[in-house]
């Protein structure tokens, strides 16, 4: 649990993909002050736009080290579970949701000295999917302009596209007709 109401937090989110920027966007409508690492320039753009965060490069600005009471890391890698993890304030939360790499090394002295409670989360309930719908349907999420639509037979270059960096869309829906 965080010490300070979400809105008065600061935030930081890794990652602007489909799941860090709709945290973002979620963290935002709560009045919350969101950051967010993302490695893709056209997707830090996107996130800046449609969340009305601050986005930067951290290979280029590291977070700051204990700087926020919530960092979530959307990507999960062996490079962003540290970084997410020194960018926690003590007493603060770390959320981590992506799942790109098995194992990573943790500092698991700083996490007990500094007491920051490490939540997992994976999937979620049937409240949890009615909660988003009803937050979709208040425009919690901005007006999805943020998703992009491609036919299905240029699928495999969508894919091709977010790998490679090249896509400023979190989510690209791809449609049959």
């Amino acid at each position: 649990a965080l010490f300070r109401p979400l809105a008065e937090a600061r935030a930081l989110v890794v990652g602007g993909g489909a799941i860090g920027l709709l945290t973002a966007l979620l963290l935002r409508s709560q009045g919350c002050r969101v950051s967010l690492a993302e490695t893709n320039p056209l997707r830090r753009a996107s996130a800046e736009k449609h969340a009305g965060c601050i986005a930067f490069d951290p290979r280029e600005t590291a977070p700051a080290r204990g700087a926020y009471e919530l960092v979530v890391d959307a990507v999960g890698g062996k490079l962003t579970r540290p970084a997410a993890l020194a960018a926690v304030q003590p007493g603060g939360v770390m959320l981590h949701i992506g799942l790109q790499d098995w194992a990573s090394e943790i500092d698991m002295r700083r996490l007990t000295l500094d007491e920051i409670t490490l939540i997992g989360a994976y999937t979620y309930t049937s409240a949890d999917l009615w909660a988003t719908v009803d937050a979709l349907h208040r425009g919690v999420f901005g007006d999805l302009s943020w998703v992009e639509e491609r036919e299905l037979g240029v699928g495999a270059q969508a894919f091709s596209d977010l790998d490679g960096g090249r896509a400023a869309s979190a989510k690209i829906v791809l449609r049959t007709h």
